[in-house]
Protein backbone atom coordinates (compact mmCIF):
# COMPACT_ATOMS: atom_id res chain seq x y z
CA UNK A 1 0.00 0.00 0.00
CA UNK A 2 1.23 3.49 -0.85
CA UNK A 3 0.35 5.44 2.26
CA UNK A 4 -0.35 9.17 2.35
CA UNK A 5 0.37 11.43 5.32
CA UNK A 6 -2.17 14.25 5.76
CA UNK A 7 -1.56 17.29 7.92
CA UNK A 8 -4.52 19.54 8.76
CA UNK A 9 -3.75 23.06 9.99
CA UNK A 10 -5.49 25.19 12.60
CA UNK A 11 -8.18 26.55 10.29
CA UNK A 12 -8.95 22.99 9.16
CA UNK A 13 -9.77 21.87 12.72
CA UNK A 14 -11.36 25.10 13.98
CA UNK A 15 -14.77 23.57 14.70
CA UNK A 16 -16.96 20.49 14.29
CA UNK A 17 -17.85 21.44 10.71
CA UNK A 18 -14.17 21.31 9.77
CA UNK A 19 -13.77 17.94 11.51
CA UNK A 20 -16.55 16.60 9.30
CA UNK A 21 -14.78 17.86 6.17
CA UNK A 22 -11.62 16.08 7.28
CA UNK A 23 -13.49 12.83 7.76
CA UNK A 24 -14.88 13.07 4.22
CA UNK A 25 -11.39 13.78 2.84
CA UNK A 26 -9.81 10.86 4.71
CA UNK A 27 -12.55 8.43 3.69
CA UNK A 28 -12.35 9.49 0.03
CA UNK A 29 -8.89 7.88 -0.37
CA UNK A 30 -8.07 4.60 1.38
CA UNK A 31 -4.36 5.43 1.24
CA UNK A 32 -4.74 8.37 3.65
CA UNK A 33 -3.57 6.51 6.72
CA UNK A 34 -1.55 8.95 8.85
CA UNK A 35 -3.27 12.14 10.01
CA UNK A 36 -1.52 15.04 11.75
CA UNK A 37 -3.49 17.89 13.32
CA UNK A 38 -2.73 21.34 14.68
CA UNK A 39 -4.57 23.00 17.56
CA UNK A 40 -7.95 24.55 16.64
CA UNK A 41 -7.46 27.87 14.88
CA UNK A 42 -9.64 30.94 14.58
CA UNK A 43 -13.27 30.61 13.50
CA UNK A 44 -13.43 34.32 12.75
CA UNK A 45 -10.90 37.20 12.60
CA UNK A 46 -11.85 38.53 16.06
CA UNK A 47 -11.27 35.20 17.82
CA UNK A 48 -8.01 34.31 19.58
CA UNK A 49 -6.13 31.20 18.46
CA UNK A 50 -6.25 28.39 20.98
CA UNK A 51 -2.44 28.26 21.03
CA UNK A 52 -2.34 31.93 22.02
CA UNK A 53 -4.89 31.26 24.77
CA UNK A 54 -2.58 28.56 26.12
CA UNK A 55 0.35 30.98 26.13
CA UNK A 56 -1.78 33.50 28.02
CA UNK A 57 -2.83 30.83 30.51
CA UNK A 58 0.78 29.89 31.19
CA UNK A 59 1.86 33.50 31.60
CA UNK A 60 -0.83 34.15 34.21
CA UNK A 61 -0.43 30.83 36.05
CA UNK A 62 3.36 31.15 36.28
CA UNK A 63 2.88 34.50 38.01
CA UNK A 64 0.31 33.12 40.43
CA UNK A 65 -2.49 35.14 38.81
CA UNK A 66 -6.04 34.16 37.92
CA UNK A 67 -5.98 32.38 34.55
CA UNK A 68 -9.68 31.48 34.44
CA UNK A 69 -10.56 33.79 31.52
CA UNK A 70 -8.32 32.20 28.83
CA UNK A 71 -8.68 28.75 30.40
CA UNK A 72 -12.48 28.82 30.25
CA UNK A 73 -12.31 29.83 26.58
CA UNK A 74 -10.09 26.81 25.93
CA UNK A 75 -12.53 24.49 27.69
CA UNK A 76 -15.41 26.01 25.80
CA UNK A 77 -13.78 25.41 22.40
CA UNK A 78 -13.21 21.72 23.06
CA UNK A 79 -16.64 21.27 24.66
CA UNK A 80 -18.34 22.80 21.62
CA UNK A 81 -16.46 20.53 19.21
CA UNK A 82 -17.33 17.44 21.27
CA UNK A 83 -20.97 18.41 21.58
CA UNK A 84 -21.42 19.22 17.89
CA UNK A 85 -19.75 15.93 16.88
CA UNK A 86 -21.77 13.92 19.38
CA UNK A 87 -18.67 12.72 21.23
CA UNK A 88 -19.11 11.69 24.84
CA UNK A 89 -15.46 12.27 25.81
CA UNK A 90 -15.25 15.98 26.58
CA UNK A 91 -11.62 15.70 27.69
CA UNK A 92 -12.81 16.71 31.17
CA UNK A 93 -10.28 14.52 32.97
CA UNK A 94 -7.32 15.92 31.00
CA UNK A 95 -8.43 19.52 31.41
CA UNK A 96 -9.18 19.10 35.14
CA UNK A 97 -5.75 17.56 35.72
CA UNK A 98 -4.02 20.41 33.88
CA UNK A 99 -6.01 23.03 35.74
CA UNK A 100 -5.10 21.46 39.07
CA UNK A 101 -1.39 21.50 38.22
CA UNK A 102 -1.55 25.12 37.06
CA UNK A 103 -3.26 26.16 40.27
CA UNK A 104 -1.29 24.15 42.80
CA UNK A 105 2.01 23.24 41.11
CA UNK A 106 2.60 25.70 38.26
CA UNK A 107 6.34 25.10 38.44
CA UNK A 108 5.75 21.51 37.27
CA UNK A 109 4.25 22.67 33.96
CA UNK A 110 6.62 24.00 31.29
CA UNK A 111 5.56 26.46 28.59
CA UNK A 112 6.15 23.90 25.86
CA UNK A 113 4.17 21.20 27.64
CA UNK A 114 1.12 23.40 28.21
CA UNK A 115 1.12 24.86 24.70
CA UNK A 116 1.52 21.41 23.15
CA UNK A 117 -1.77 20.35 24.78
CA UNK A 118 -3.61 22.25 22.06
CA UNK A 119 -2.46 19.72 19.48
CA UNK A 120 -2.54 16.79 21.91
CA UNK A 121 -6.21 17.25 22.84
CA UNK A 122 -7.25 18.01 19.27
CA UNK A 123 -5.58 14.81 18.05
CA UNK A 124 -7.33 12.84 20.80
CA UNK A 125 -10.70 14.12 19.61
CA UNK A 126 -9.87 13.55 15.94
CA UNK A 127 -8.79 9.96 16.60
CA UNK A 128 -12.02 9.25 18.47
CA UNK A 129 -14.12 10.87 15.76
CA UNK A 130 -12.38 8.97 12.94
CA UNK A 131 -12.23 5.70 14.86
CA UNK A 132 -8.45 5.81 14.49
CA UNK A 133 -5.44 4.95 16.64
CA UNK A 134 -4.07 7.87 18.64
CA UNK A 135 -0.26 8.01 18.78
CA UNK A 136 1.48 10.75 20.76
CA UNK A 137 4.32 12.64 19.07
CA UNK A 138 6.10 12.64 22.43
CA UNK A 139 8.49 10.89 22.79
CA UNK A 140 8.18 9.45 19.28
CA UNK A 141 9.83 12.42 17.57
CA UNK A 142 13.14 13.29 19.22
CA UNK A 143 15.41 16.20 18.34
CA UNK A 144 18.31 18.16 19.83
CA UNK A 145 18.46 21.82 20.84
CA UNK A 146 19.12 22.81 17.21
CA UNK A 147 16.04 20.85 16.11
CA UNK A 148 18.08 18.19 14.35
CA UNK A 149 16.11 14.96 14.29
CA UNK A 150 17.68 12.04 16.16
CA UNK A 151 18.34 9.11 13.77
CA UNK A 152 16.36 6.73 15.99
CA UNK A 153 13.23 8.82 15.39
CA UNK A 154 12.66 7.48 11.89
CA UNK A 155 13.11 3.90 13.10
CA UNK A 156 10.65 4.48 15.94
CA UNK A 157 8.10 6.01 13.56
CA UNK A 158 8.35 3.01 11.23
CA UNK A 159 7.60 0.72 14.20
CA UNK A 160 4.85 2.80 15.81
CA UNK A 161 3.01 3.30 12.52
CA UNK A 162 3.94 -0.05 11.06
CA UNK A 163 0.50 -1.49 10.34
CA UNK A 164 -0.38 -0.22 6.88
CA UNK A 165 -4.03 -1.15 7.29
CA UNK A 166 -4.54 1.00 10.37
CA UNK A 167 -5.51 4.69 10.50
CA UNK A 168 -3.34 6.78 12.83
CA UNK A 169 -3.81 10.28 14.23
CA UNK A 170 -0.92 12.23 15.76
CA UNK A 171 -0.57 15.75 17.19
CA UNK A 172 1.72 18.13 15.35
CA UNK A 173 4.00 20.91 16.59
CA UNK A 174 5.98 19.07 19.27
CA UNK A 175 8.14 16.13 20.25
CA UNK A 176 10.88 15.36 22.76
CA UNK A 177 14.28 16.90 23.28
CA UNK A 178 17.29 14.76 24.22
CA UNK A 179 16.60 15.41 27.92
CA UNK A 180 13.20 13.74 27.63
CA UNK A 181 11.22 16.98 27.91
CA UNK A 182 8.28 18.01 25.74
CA UNK A 183 9.58 20.54 23.22
CA UNK A 184 7.64 22.46 20.57
CA UNK A 185 8.78 23.48 17.13
CA UNK A 186 8.44 27.08 15.98
CA UNK A 187 5.03 28.41 14.89
CA UNK A 188 3.71 26.41 11.97
CA UNK A 189 5.66 23.41 13.24
CA UNK A 190 2.90 20.91 12.52
CA UNK A 191 4.11 21.08 8.91
CA UNK A 192 7.44 19.74 10.15
CA UNK A 193 5.76 16.92 12.09
CA UNK A 194 3.94 15.76 8.99
CA UNK A 195 7.13 15.80 6.91
CA UNK A 196 9.05 13.79 9.52
CA UNK A 197 6.29 11.16 9.64
CA UNK A 198 6.18 10.98 5.84
CA UNK A 199 9.91 10.26 5.83
CA UNK A 200 9.59 7.70 8.63
CA UNK A 201 6.96 5.58 6.87
CA UNK A 202 8.33 6.13 3.34
CA UNK A 203 5.04 7.75 2.35
CA UNK A 204 3.97 7.95 -1.27
CA UNK A 205 2.85 11.54 -0.71
CA UNK A 206 2.58 14.18 2.00
CA UNK A 207 -0.64 16.22 1.77
CA UNK A 208 -0.62 19.51 3.64
CA UNK A 209 -4.24 20.65 4.04
CA UNK A 210 -4.86 24.31 4.79
CA UNK A 211 -7.31 27.09 3.86
CA UNK A 212 -5.85 27.97 0.44
CA UNK A 213 -5.79 26.00 -2.80
CA UNK A 214 -2.03 25.73 -3.09
CA UNK A 215 0.60 28.38 -3.62
CA UNK A 216 0.40 31.57 -5.63
CA UNK A 217 3.19 33.28 -7.55
CA UNK A 218 3.04 36.26 -5.19
CA UNK A 219 1.32 37.40 -2.02
CA UNK A 220 -2.32 38.22 -2.97
CA UNK A 221 -2.27 41.01 -0.36
CA UNK A 222 0.36 42.71 -2.51
CA UNK A 223 -0.32 41.54 -6.08
CA UNK A 224 -3.90 41.46 -7.32
CA UNK A 225 -5.03 37.95 -8.37
CA UNK A 226 -1.57 36.33 -8.77
CA UNK A 227 -1.41 33.15 -10.81
CA UNK A 228 -1.40 29.79 -8.97
CA UNK A 229 1.68 27.58 -8.92
CA UNK A 230 0.89 24.08 -10.18
CA UNK A 231 4.33 22.57 -9.62
CA UNK A 232 7.39 23.79 -7.75
CA UNK A 233 10.65 22.00 -6.96
CA UNK A 234 12.05 21.48 -3.46
CA UNK A 235 14.80 23.99 -4.18
CA UNK A 236 12.36 26.64 -5.39
CA UNK A 237 9.95 26.23 -2.48
CA UNK A 238 12.80 26.39 0.02
CA UNK A 239 13.78 29.78 -1.39
CA UNK A 240 10.21 31.06 -1.54
CA UNK A 241 9.18 29.78 1.90
CA UNK A 242 12.25 31.25 3.53
CA UNK A 243 11.67 34.57 1.79
CA UNK A 244 8.13 35.01 3.04
CA UNK A 245 5.80 32.66 1.16
CA UNK A 246 3.94 31.40 4.23
CA UNK A 247 1.83 28.48 2.97
CA UNK A 248 4.39 25.90 4.15
CA UNK A 249 6.99 25.99 6.93
CA UNK A 250 10.40 26.14 5.19
CA UNK A 251 11.91 23.52 7.56
CA UNK A 252 9.34 20.93 6.47
CA UNK A 253 11.01 20.48 3.07
CA UNK A 254 14.15 18.59 4.08
CA UNK A 255 12.56 15.37 5.49
CA UNK A 256 10.53 14.88 2.30
CA UNK A 257 13.34 15.94 0.00
CA UNK A 258 15.61 13.29 1.54
CA UNK A 259 13.34 10.55 0.16
CA UNK A 260 11.89 12.44 -2.83
CA UNK A 261 8.40 12.39 -1.33
CA UNK A 262 6.10 14.84 -3.16
CA UNK A 263 4.23 17.40 -1.05
CA UNK A 264 0.75 18.46 -2.10
CA UNK A 265 -0.68 21.72 -0.73
CA UNK A 266 -4.47 21.32 -0.61
CA UNK A 267 -7.54 23.26 0.55
CA UNK A 268 -9.73 21.59 3.20
CA UNK A 269 -12.64 23.80 2.15
CA UNK A 270 -12.18 23.02 -1.56
CA UNK A 271 -10.91 19.42 -1.69
CA UNK A 272 -11.72 19.20 -5.39
CA UNK A 273 -8.91 21.69 -6.17
CA UNK A 274 -5.64 20.03 -7.22
CA UNK A 275 -3.48 22.48 -5.28
CA UNK A 276 0.29 22.77 -5.66
CA UNK A 277 2.71 19.86 -6.01
CA UNK A 278 6.19 20.26 -4.53
CA UNK A 279 8.51 17.67 -6.03
CA UNK A 280 12.10 16.64 -6.61
CA UNK A 281 12.69 17.77 -10.17
CA UNK A 282 11.70 20.91 -12.08
CA UNK A 283 9.16 20.63 -14.85
CA UNK A 284 9.38 22.55 -18.09
CA UNK A 285 8.71 26.08 -16.87
CA UNK A 286 5.97 28.01 -18.67
CA UNK A 287 7.35 31.28 -17.27
CA UNK A 288 10.92 32.35 -16.42
CA UNK A 289 9.99 32.73 -12.75
CA UNK A 290 8.03 30.44 -10.43
CA UNK A 291 7.33 33.10 -7.83
CA UNK A 292 8.44 36.23 -6.03
CA UNK A 293 8.39 36.75 -2.26
CA UNK A 294 9.84 39.21 0.21
CA UNK A 295 10.73 39.62 3.89
CA UNK A 296 11.35 42.73 5.91
CA UNK A 297 13.37 43.13 9.08
CA UNK A 298 17.00 42.99 7.99
CA UNK A 299 20.04 45.20 8.60
CA UNK A 300 23.31 45.44 6.69
CA UNK A 301 26.70 45.74 8.39
CA UNK A 302 28.93 47.56 5.90
CA UNK A 303 32.72 47.27 6.35
CA UNK A 304 35.26 49.12 4.22
CA UNK A 305 39.04 48.78 4.34
CA UNK A 306 41.75 49.57 1.80
CA UNK A 307 43.48 46.45 0.40
CA UNK A 308 40.94 44.19 2.12
CA UNK A 309 41.35 41.58 -0.61
CA UNK A 310 45.04 41.17 0.30
CA UNK A 311 44.36 40.57 3.99
CA UNK A 312 44.15 36.78 4.35
CA UNK A 313 41.35 35.61 6.62
CA UNK A 314 39.57 38.98 6.81
CA UNK A 315 36.12 37.62 6.02
CA UNK A 316 36.56 34.60 8.27
CA UNK A 317 37.48 36.78 11.24
CA UNK A 318 34.53 39.10 10.66
CA UNK A 319 32.11 36.18 10.58
CA UNK A 320 33.80 34.72 13.67
CA UNK A 321 32.78 37.87 15.56
CA UNK A 322 29.16 37.28 14.57
CA UNK A 323 29.42 33.62 15.53
CA UNK A 324 30.79 34.47 18.97
CA UNK A 325 27.62 36.51 19.61
CA UNK A 326 25.30 33.81 18.29
CA UNK A 327 24.44 35.84 15.20
CA UNK A 328 23.85 34.11 11.86
CA UNK A 329 23.96 35.94 8.55
CA UNK A 330 21.68 35.86 5.52
CA UNK A 331 23.89 37.22 2.75
CA UNK A 332 27.47 38.39 2.47
CA UNK A 333 28.01 40.39 -0.75
CA UNK A 334 31.52 41.83 -1.14
CA UNK A 335 33.78 43.98 -3.28
CA UNK A 336 37.58 44.38 -3.46
CA UNK A 337 37.79 46.76 -0.50
CA UNK A 338 34.45 46.21 1.22
CA UNK A 339 32.10 43.55 2.48
CA UNK A 340 28.53 43.64 3.70
CA UNK A 341 26.81 41.22 6.05
CA UNK A 342 23.02 41.08 6.05
CA UNK A 343 21.55 39.95 9.38
CA UNK A 344 18.21 39.82 11.15
CA UNK A 345 17.57 43.22 12.71
CA UNK A 346 16.06 41.93 15.94
CA UNK A 347 18.95 39.54 16.51
CA UNK A 348 21.47 42.29 15.78
CA UNK A 349 19.83 44.82 18.10
CA UNK A 350 20.64 42.72 21.15
CA UNK A 351 24.39 42.55 20.41
CA UNK A 352 25.00 45.49 18.08
CA UNK A 353 27.40 47.46 20.29
CA UNK A 354 29.55 44.41 21.04
CA UNK A 355 29.69 43.37 17.37
CA UNK A 356 30.73 46.84 16.21
CA UNK A 357 33.36 47.15 18.93
CA UNK A 358 34.87 43.71 18.25
CA UNK A 359 35.01 44.21 14.48
CA UNK A 360 36.57 47.64 14.95
CA UNK A 361 39.23 46.36 17.35
CA UNK A 362 40.11 43.22 15.44
CA UNK A 363 39.79 44.36 11.83
CA UNK A 364 40.69 48.07 12.04
CA UNK A 365 38.36 49.03 9.19
CA UNK A 366 38.48 52.44 7.51
CA UNK A 367 34.71 52.59 7.85
CA UNK A 368 31.99 50.54 9.48
CA UNK A 369 28.30 51.37 9.45
CA UNK A 370 24.96 49.66 10.00
CA UNK A 371 22.12 50.25 7.56
CA UNK A 372 18.77 49.12 9.08
CA UNK A 373 15.35 48.77 7.46
CA UNK A 374 16.21 46.43 4.58
CA UNK A 375 13.88 43.96 2.88
CA UNK A 376 15.07 40.95 0.88
CA UNK A 377 13.11 40.13 -2.28
CA UNK A 378 13.61 36.65 -3.76
CA UNK A 379 12.74 36.04 -7.40
CA UNK A 380 12.81 32.28 -7.91
CA UNK A 381 12.46 29.89 -10.81
CA UNK A 382 14.22 27.11 -12.71
CA UNK A 383 13.02 28.93 -15.83
CA UNK A 384 15.67 31.59 -15.18
CA UNK A 385 18.54 29.11 -15.64
CA UNK A 386 20.71 30.00 -18.63
CA UNK A 387 18.02 32.44 -19.79
CA UNK A 388 19.52 35.60 -21.26
CA UNK A 389 17.96 38.89 -20.19
CA UNK A 390 16.19 37.77 -17.00
CA UNK A 391 18.29 39.95 -14.71
CA UNK A 392 18.02 42.85 -17.13
CA UNK A 393 14.24 42.61 -17.16
CA UNK A 394 14.11 42.41 -13.35
CA UNK A 395 16.32 45.44 -12.69
CA UNK A 396 14.69 47.46 -15.48
CA UNK A 397 11.31 46.87 -13.81
CA UNK A 398 12.67 48.05 -10.47
CA UNK A 399 14.29 51.12 -12.03
CA UNK A 400 11.13 52.09 -13.90
CA UNK A 401 9.23 51.91 -10.61
CA UNK A 402 11.88 54.02 -8.86
CA UNK A 403 12.99 51.25 -6.50
CA UNK A 404 16.57 51.66 -5.36
CA UNK A 405 18.46 48.37 -5.16
CA UNK A 406 20.80 48.16 -2.16
CA UNK A 407 21.92 44.53 -2.53
CA UNK A 408 22.19 42.07 -5.43
CA UNK A 409 22.87 38.38 -4.93
CA UNK A 410 22.51 35.56 -7.47
CA UNK A 411 23.62 32.01 -6.73
CA UNK A 412 25.58 29.98 -9.23
CA UNK A 413 22.55 27.70 -9.61
CA UNK A 414 20.77 30.65 -11.28
CA UNK A 415 17.38 29.67 -9.85
CA UNK A 416 17.08 32.78 -7.68
CA UNK A 417 17.98 36.44 -7.64
CA UNK A 418 17.84 38.20 -4.28
CA UNK A 419 17.61 41.96 -4.17
CA UNK A 420 17.84 44.08 -1.06
CA UNK A 421 15.66 47.21 -1.02
CA UNK A 422 14.43 49.70 1.55
CA UNK A 423 11.57 48.24 3.56
CA UNK A 424 9.29 51.04 2.36
CA UNK A 425 9.74 49.75 -1.21
CA UNK A 426 8.95 46.10 -0.49
CA UNK A 427 5.44 45.96 -1.93
CA UNK A 428 6.37 48.19 -4.87
CA UNK A 429 9.32 45.93 -5.73
CA UNK A 430 7.27 42.73 -5.61
CA UNK A 431 4.56 44.23 -7.81
CA UNK A 432 7.12 45.48 -10.32
CA UNK A 433 8.93 42.14 -10.61
CA UNK A 434 5.72 40.14 -10.90
CA UNK A 435 4.35 42.44 -13.62
CA UNK A 436 7.59 42.23 -15.58
CA UNK A 437 7.43 38.46 -15.95
CA UNK A 438 3.70 37.72 -15.86
CA UNK A 439 1.78 39.40 -18.63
Amino acid sequence: MSRIVCKFGGSSVADAGQFKKIKAIVESDKNRKVIVVSAPGKRNPKETKLTDLLYSTYDLASKGLDFSTPWNLIRQRYDEICKDLGLEDKLTEDLDSLEDKLKNHPESVSTDFLVSRGEFLCARLMAKYLGANFVDSYPLITFDDKYRIAPKTYEEIAKALGDENQLYVLPGFYGSNLRGEVKTFSRGGSDITGAILANGIDAAKYENWTDVSGMLMADPRIVESPLPIEYVSYREIRELAYSGASVLHDESIAPCRAKKIPINIRNTNRPEDAGTIIGPTPENAKLPITGVAGRKGFSMIYIEKSMMNKEVGFGRRVLAVLESEGLSYELCPSAIDSMSIVVDSKALDAVQDVVLEDITQQMRPDRIKIFPGIALIATVGHGMTNKIGVAAKLFTALAENKVNVRIIDQGSSQINIITGVDEADTEKAIKAIYAAFVK
